[in-house]
């Protein structure tokens, strides 16, 4: 799987200075990486992993507001405008490996690789996304917004595991969210999460276990989020 966010915009070489000049971090499945609220001026350029950001809102519930795979980097706004940090990033699904950079090292060769077009870009991308999600929450019902949910955890954290069974194309992705967390993503509760899962392991589109969900037909998914029904 190639590179996501930042990283994807950049060339090789210049990713290479990125993950050069920071020092090595590794951090457990669950760890937190940024927490919500602090001040501090380092940028972490996601080298190996998947983590997942989460904020708390006014209401005092935690809410999973995206996910983010190697060649992200992460906490670049608070490096940029001195701000606080909006979120808490943490490692998710497996342990994770970034490179730490402080604020003027990051600062410095986005100056030096002229890559200030490059981070707008991701910045708008991400929003993006966002408005994506949100409009899925506004329009989309729920059988839709998980299957397009599911889509999107492929592409981040898949494994290619070839054809399936009738020449199907399979995908395994390893999770380490609930379904309250994935629920919360997509403006679903638990229980509707669980239902909707139910239909698709009966119609043979996935599989559940501990810490996994087995895509057995990507492409019958594909379908089913854009209002094909399950069965």
């Amino acid at each position: 799987m190639g590179r996501q966010g930042f990283g994807a915009l950049v060339s090789d070489d210049q990713w290479t200075l990125f993950l050069r000049a920071g020092s090595t971090r590794k951090f457990a499945d669950g760890e937190p990486i940024i927490r919500q609220g602090e001040r501090e001026d380092v940028v972490h350029m996601l080298a190996e992993g998947t983590v997942k950001v989460t904020a708390v809102r006014p209401d005092g519930i935690e809410a999973l507001l995206a996910l983010r795979g190697p060649g992200e980097a992460l906490g670049e706004m608070s490096a940029l405008t001195g701000r606080a940090r909006s979120a808490t990033v943490a490692a998710s699904g497996g342990p994770c490996t970034t490179r730490v950079l402080s604020g003027h090292q990051f600062r410095l060769l986005l100056h030096r690789q002229e890559l200030h077009g490059a981070l707008l870009e991701h910045l708008v991308l991400r929003q993006t996304e966002g408005e994506s999600v949100r409009t899925e929450i506004t329009v989309l019902p729920s059988g839709q917004r998980i299957a397009a949910a599911l889509l999107r955890l492929a592409a981040l954290t898949g494994t290619d595991v070839g054809a399936a069974p009738g020449g199907k194309r399979g995908v395994v992705l390893r999770l380490g969210l609930s379904q309250r967390e994935i629920g919360d993503w997509v403006g679903l509760s638990r229980a509707s999460v669980a239902a909707e899962f139910r239909r698709l392991r009966d119609c043979g589109v996935i599989r559940t276990g501990r810490q996994y969900i087995a895509v057995l037909d990507v492409d019958r998914l594909r379908r089913i989020s854009e209002g094909d029904p399950p069965a």
